[in-house]
């Protein structure tokens, strides 16, 4: 095997996608004074981390049940820091999405968007679980500039076509 499978592929970028996406909402939320605008985005916000959730979790369960390719470096040092920071990427996604969910929950934002009232806004500063929540998404970003160093270097100075291993589209082995 040379590529992942074709869902766990999908399930990747689908993944980067809706991760850029939160965290564009999630700096939205936090420059936007209390609104109506605001509060409507709460909504959004949580259903696409929930998303984020859900699919890294199946891909972790397909990962495991589709198998993976070989190994792209002779290096085995390479290839276990490779192997951690997808561990890492995979835990920490899952540590965002929960200490967003706990963030939610414990700070009253969900009556707040249930009563439609923007008053009822909390201020996420005064939210424990809130730091948290931005810790890991500084861990998560911090892993993901890693990965993405890591697969360009593989792509465009090694040359040994490492992306095509994530790639939507076949190629034949």
């Amino acid at each position: 095997m040379k590529q992942f499978s074709k869902r766990i592929a999908v399930m990747h970028w689908l993944i980067v996608l809706l991760f850029i996406i939160a965290l564009y909402l999630g700096h939205q939320l936090a420059d936007t004074p209390n609104s109506a605008d605001k509060l409507s985005l709460f909504p959004i916000h949580f259903l696409i981390g929930d998303l984020i959730l859900l699919l890294t979790l199946l891909r972790i369960y397909f990962r495991k049940r589709d198998g993976e390719p070989a190994a792209a470096n002779a290096n085995p040092l390479l290839n276990k820091l490779a192997g951690i920071t997808h561990v890492l990427l995979n835990l920490v996604a899952i540590a965002v999405a929960v200490s967003g969910a706990v963030t939610a929950l414990s700070s009253g934002v969900i009556n707040a968007v249930k009563a439609g009232d923007p008053a009822l806004i909390p201020d996420f500063e005064k939210v424990a679980a809130h730091e948290f929540h931005e810790l890991f998404i500084g861990v998560f970003v911090a892993l993901v500039v890693f990965h993405v160093a890591a697969a360009l270097y593989h792509q465009f100075i090694v040359k040994d076509q490492l992306l095509r291993r994530i790639m939507i589209k076949r190629f034949p082995d």
